[in-house]
C-alpha cells in the first residue's frame, strides 16, 4: 500500500482541520491548472519538448476529453533528456510564476518527482503542512526513463529505485511531520503502516529527505534503450514498463478547450493502470479530495 489519493476515502474520516473541495472548487482549481498547462506548454514548444498526458489526466483526456470531472490535479509526462532542457530555461522564462519543486533543484523538493507550481496560489495538503517549502497549486511531472533490456539487472534497478522511493517519502514524512497527517492516519486503517513508515524514516533520517530525493533521481537514470519505465508512476518502476511502439510516436489530442500529447497506444497504457477504464465509476467510488487550505489568489 502506498499513501495516494484513492486510499484516503477507506482511511477514515477527516480530522477537524480538514477541508472537504466543494465541486466549484474542483472547477476552479481545473481553471487554474489549465491556464499553466497552457502557459508552459507554450514555452516548451518554442524548446521543442513535449509535455504528455499521465495517469488520471490522461484518463481524463481520453474519456472526458478533458479534466476527470471529480479529479483534483494534474499529471505530465517529460522524457529525461527534455526535462534536463526545461530545467536550463525554466528560472529564464517561466520563473517568475511558477516555482520548480524537484530533487537537486534550488527551490528543494517536496517529493520524489517535480512538481512545477503555482506562485500566488495556495494548495497545502495533509503531508506537507509543516515543510519547508512553497504550498501552491502544482501540476505533476512524471519523467519516462530508459530501463535495462536485461532481466536481472532490470530487477536489481527496480528494486534499488522503488526502495529509494519508499525510504525517501518516509524521511520527509519523518523529518517534516505533520500533526494533521499522523492524526487522520492514527485513526484510520492505514496506522499499522503510517507507523512503519515513520519509523524507516526515523532510523535512515541520519540524510535529510531531499537527499534521498536526489539519490532516488539519480538511480532510475539509465543509458538509452528500447525499453522505457516510470519510476514515479502508479505501478512503480516494474509495474509501468512501457515499450517503444506504446509510447512512439506521440499523438495529439483534444483536451478542453485546447490539445495535449498522449502515448501512441494510450489504449494498452490506460488498460495497464485502470484496467476498463472507459467505465465511470460510482459517486462512492470516486475519491474523496482533503486539504488543509485552499486558495486561488493568495500568496502560500
Amino acid at each position: 500500500m502506498a499513501v495516494k489519493k484513492q486510499h484516503f476515502s477507506s482511511l477514515g474520516s477527516p480530522t477537524d482541520s480538514m477541508y472537504s473541495m466543494t465541486d466549484e472548487d474542483i472547477k476552479r482549481l481545473h481553471q487554474v491548472l489549465l491556464d499553466m498547462y497552457k502557459e508552459i506548454n507554450e514555452v516548451c514548444r518554442k524548446h521543442k519538448i513535449h509535455l504528455i498526458a499521465a495517469g488520471g489526466t490522461a484518463l481524463g483526456t481520453i474519456r472526458h476529453k478533458g479534466f476527470i470531472p471529480w479529479d483534483d490535479d494534474m499529471d505530465l509526462f517529460m522524457f529525461r533528456s527534455e526535462f534536463e532542457k526545461f530545467r536550463k530555461f525554466f528560472y529564464e522564462e517561466l520563473g517568475e510564476r511558477y516555482y520548480l519543486l524537484a530533487p537537486g533543484n534550488k527551490d528543494g523538493a517536496n517529493c520524489f518527482l517535480p512538481r512545477i507550481m503555482k506562485k500566488g496560489t495556495t494548495l497545502l495538503g495533509m503531508i506537507d503542512e509543516a515543510a519547508p517549502y512553497p504550498h501552491g497549486i502544482y501540476i505533476d511531472i512524471n519523467i519516462i526513463e530508459y530501463a535495462p533490456r536485461n532481466k536481472v539487472m532490470f530487477g536489481i534497478k527496480s528494486l534499488m529505485c522503488d526502495s529509494l522511493r519508499f525510504i525517501s517519502y518516509s524521511v520527509y514524512w519523518s523529518q517534516y511531520k505533520s500533526r494533521s497527517f499522523a492524526d487522520f492516519m492514527l485513526h484510520s486503517k492505514g496506522n499499522k503502516y503510517y507507523r512503519f513508515r515513520m519509523l524507516i524514516g526515523k532510523v535512515l533520517g541520519f540524510r535529510k529527505a531531499e537527499d534521498w530525493f536526489a539519490l532516488f533521481d539519480k538511480c532510475v537514470k539509465h543509458r538509452r534503450s528500447d525499453v522505457f519505465t516510470v519510476p514515479s508512476g502508479t505501478k512503480k518502476y516494474r509495474g509501468e514498463v512501457l515499450k517503444k511502439n506504446v509510447v512512439l510516436p506521440l499523438k495529439k489530442v483534444i483536451f478542453e478547450d485546447t490539445s495535449i500529447f498522449v502515448f501512441n497506444d494510450y489504449d494498452w497504457y490506460l488498460s495497464n493502470l485502470y484496467g476498463d477504464y472507459m467505465v465511470i465509476p460510482d459517486q462512492q467510488n470516486r475519491e474523496r479530495h482533503l486539504c488543509l487550505k485552499l486558495d486561488f489568489d493568495s500568496e502560500s
